[in-house]
């Protein structure tokens, strides 16, 4: 078999690496690392917040749900198809898959416990108390997550036990019944070896950073109970996705001992523990960590100092801030007409116009606002000082990244459709609407962005309500119709570039572009786009310029 030699593996990785490692930079230097407002609660959150998610994007063991098996293929020589080649049992253990996530995840929340700011006074002032590990883990959580750890421990040790046995070619019965091919698996002990120990390092990993969670140094910024609960936070992001993995392997054992043997005439099967450990995922993603938020909508201020809005700011800030209310009704809304048009847009349709609905969603939010809080003759041109940087550079930066990714995917499909269309594709049966749907979709959201941003910028101004903070809101609204098209745009690439086919070469056997790790990336860079948070209030918001007071230049 032709395979990758061992610099064509270096540079695969070392490039993954590379990229990863910016991404993480990228994302604690203009989110985490800001020592100018390290003290705020804003910047806290926040710190605590990205720890998380960086920590579960790096947790997927999708890499891995192959391991143990191998196909007929891998048991016969591409020059000679006769002659059968063993399999080598360990090399069917994506180990770097498996034990990489988990490294990562801990590392990640390692590097989150040891990076919060130092104190910086002359004199600290310190509580002597003996904490404790499970002070800070919410019981039902931290049984939910030994009990998870427990059956996967149970799930290794049948495992263990499985036997294994050569894969199936195709062929026919004696009574003329066709069999499909069916993947062969190593003896179980091998896997559940890799897995075990993956397992231990993960139980290991997390009582270790738990410990280091409750012995960490206090915040100087926070008061007592509020460390304790920034201490709860941390536990509990870190015991989820620490479930979640554990739940991951479990699920791939489970896809191991579902292989059927090669005696049955079974054409499908289900991994059970695979739909559980989907089960878990979606319940610890929901899972929600205790609050760390101070009793007013200004959470980027310092916390001795919180402003005191007025009647009319407090609305129109709570109006803002409501987007939950109406971003889930429209996000369904568009799933369900995306999955009314599957048969022309496919799968895709669903994401495009999930999104796009958000952005209508927020263009309702702004004719809202302006219909309850708008002043009652619209200021003519001129009237309102123009908006000072509406959107932050770096916005631009990514929404540049993502119509390139867009556009190199869109090339990639229309470069490799041939007369038929790709084998991934379910939507619309012809070779030119891999490229062509993906288009039209871009265009709709692109459109109704622009459509909400030119309202948001073009709305009268906010009556009774600081110029500053009216500024602020349309910040806010910019921000967040940019980052979901940015984010549908990346999610638009990821899709394209995982249901392309591949070019036709002349020679089968030799090495295909795989872009399942493009694929991934543009996933992870839109999930990590639409989260984005927005810029938060601040008390110069509420700053109303006294007009009797006399200017110092005069």
């Amino acid at each position: 078999m032709l395979a990758p030699n061992w610099m064509e593996l270096l540079v695969l990785v070392g490039t993954g690496g590379v990229g990863a490692a910016v991404l993480i930079y990228l994302v604690l230097r203009m989110f985490v690392w800001n020592k100018a407002e390290s003290k705020s609660l804003e910047r806290i959150s926040k710190h605590a917040f990205w720890t998380g998610f960086i920590a579960w994007a790096f947790s997927s063991l999708a890499g891995a749900n192959r391991a143990g098996l191998y196909s007929p293929h891998q048991m016969s020589d591409p020059l000679a198809p006769n002659v059968v080649v063993p399999v080598d049992p360990w090399s069917t253990i994506p180990v770097s898959w498996l034990i990489g996530p988990v490294v990562a995840v801990l590392l990640v929340h390692l590097i989150g416990q040891l990076s919060w700011p130092a104190p910086k006074s002359a004199r600290r002032v310190a509580v002597l108390e003996y904490r404790k590990v499970r002070d800070y883990v919410q019981p039902l959580l931290g049984w939910s997550v030994f009990c998870i750890f427990a059956a996967t421990a149970i799930v290794l040790i049948i495992l263990a036990c499985a036997p294994g046995f050569p894969a199936r070619p195709a062929g026919r019965t004696g009574e003329g019944m066709t069999l499909l091919p069916l993947d062969g698996r190593i003896p179980g002990w091998m896997l559940a070896t890799v897995l075990g120990a993956a397992l231990v390092v993960l139980a290991t990993g997390t009582l270790l950073v738990m410990r280091l969670t409750a012995s960490r140094r206090s915040l100087e910024a926070l008061n007592p109970e509020q460390n304790k609960t920034l201490r709860a936070i941390g536990m509990n992001r870190l015991l989820r996705v620490s479930a979640t993995v554990a739940s991951g392997l479990a699920a791939i054992a489970g896809n191991y001992l579902a292989q059927p043997a090669p005696a049955s005439v079974d054409t499908s099967w289900t991994n059970w523990l695979g739909l559980v450990n989907m089960a878990v995922l979606v319940t610890m993603f929901f899972w929600k960590p205790p609050a760390l938020q101070p009793d007013t909508p200004y959470s980027g201020a310092s916390l001795s100092a919180a402003a005191r809005p007025g009647k009319a700011s407090f609305g129109a800030t709570k109006l803002m801030d409501s987007t939950a209310v109406v971003l889930v009704p429209a996000a369904a809304a568009g799933v369900l007409l995306g999955y009314g048009l599957r048969y022309w847009l496919g799968w895709m349709g669903t994401i495009a116009l999930s999104l796009a609905f958000m952005v209508l969603a927020y263009l309702a939010l702004e004719m809202v606002l302006a219909r309850n809080y708008g002043a009652p003759v619209r200021l003519r041109s001129g009237g309102r000082p123009p908006l000072k940087a509406p959107l932050p550079r770096w916005v631009y930066g990514g929404f540049g990244l993502s119509a390139l990714g867009l556009a190199a995917a869109i090339g990639y499909a229309a470069a490799s459709s041939t007369s038929l269309p790709p084998r991934r594709w379910d939507g619309f049966p012809a070779p030119w609407a891999i490229y062509v749907v993906p288009c039209i979709l871009a265009a709709a959201i692109l459109l109704a962005g622009l459509a909400a941003m030119w309202f948001a910028l073009a709305r009268p101004q906010l009556n009774n309500v600081p110029e500053a903070l009216d500024a602020t809101l349309r910040r806010r609204s910019l921000f967040r119709i940019a980052r979901t098209v940015t984010s549908c745009w990346f999610a638009l690439a990821g899709v394209v570039f995982s249901m392309a086919a591949p070019p036709l070469v002349s020679h089968p056997p030799a090495m295909q572009l795989d872009l399942s790790i493009v694929s991934a990336l543009c996933f992870a860079l839109g999930a990590i786009v639409l989260f984005l948070p927005v810029r938060a209030y601040t008390p110069e918001d509420m700053y109303v310029p006294d007009a009797n007071k006399p200017s110092m230049s005069k």
